[in-house]
């Protein structure tokens, strides 16, 4: 990991509410993965402070957990459970453990071992195959590129699907961009929340009516 000036590690880039919309997550479900549980810690790497709606508290590596946590979700594994799970795959693979290169594949048998365990009893739902959690953590995997030092350095929202939003740190200070244009999905939402046709939005960033709906998807959660 770099050092504690890493910006992927604590520059604030999303709210809680922010992040929940644009990573296609339940803003309850999220306050609870960065909230402690009693002994166990927080699920994923949320700055301190109080996670309001305007706070920014959620760094970029807390973005990529959340997009994987979200994987092993939509896999059958119930986040409920998955507390004592992640201890597990910590003392397998570190602190950042839900990000690691190697989670969709040894990662998901250290899960898939653990939930025959008495301790992870419940962990994986009956429908769910070895092969099929397997294959739904790689596809999400896909969406996050990493760096030399094997942490991710940038993340594609799977939200914004057919268009390519990224998260990048390194880049508008980690607010969400529209790959091809270069355009913050943030400009355009705001100019929509001003009334903006949307015709006249598309002209004023020189995008297509489809980047612009996409961005009112993922940022207002609505239609333009």
């Amino acid at each position: 990991m770099g050092g504690l000036d890493d910006i992927r590690f604590t520059m604030g880039v999303l709210s809680v509410s922010d992040a929940a919309r644009y990573l296609g997550t339940r803003r309850s479900t999220l306050s609870g993965w960065v909230h402690s549980d009693d002994d166990a810690p927080p699920m994923v790497h949320a700055l301190p402070g109080t996670p309001g709606r305007l706070t920014a508290t959620m760094p970029f590596i807390a973005l990529a957990e959340t997009h994987v946590l979200r994987a092993l979700q939509g896999a059958g594994v119930r986040t409920q459970r998955i507390r004592p799970a992640l201890q597990r795959l910590r003392e397998e693979f570190g602190e950042y453990a839900l990000v690691a290169r190697e989670l969709a594949t040894d990662g998901v048998d250290v899960l898939w071992d653990f939930s025959r365990t008495p301790g992870g009893e419940g962990l994986i739902e009956g429908r769910t195959g070895q092969g099929v959690l397997r294959e739904i953590v790689q596809d999400y995997l896909k969406y996050i590129t990493w760096a030399d030092d094997q942490y991710p350095e940038r993340l594609r929202l799977m939200t914004s699907e057919p268009y390519r939003v990224v998260i990048d740190p390194h880049r508008f200070f980690g607010q969400p961009f529209f790959e091809e244009s270069g355009v913050r999905v943030a400009d355009v939402a705001r100019m929509l929340q001003a009334d903006e046709d949307p015709e006249v939005v598309a002209d004023e960033f020189g995008i297509d009516l489809g980047t612009v709906r996409t961005a009112a998807r993922v940022a207002l959660g609505q239609a333009a």
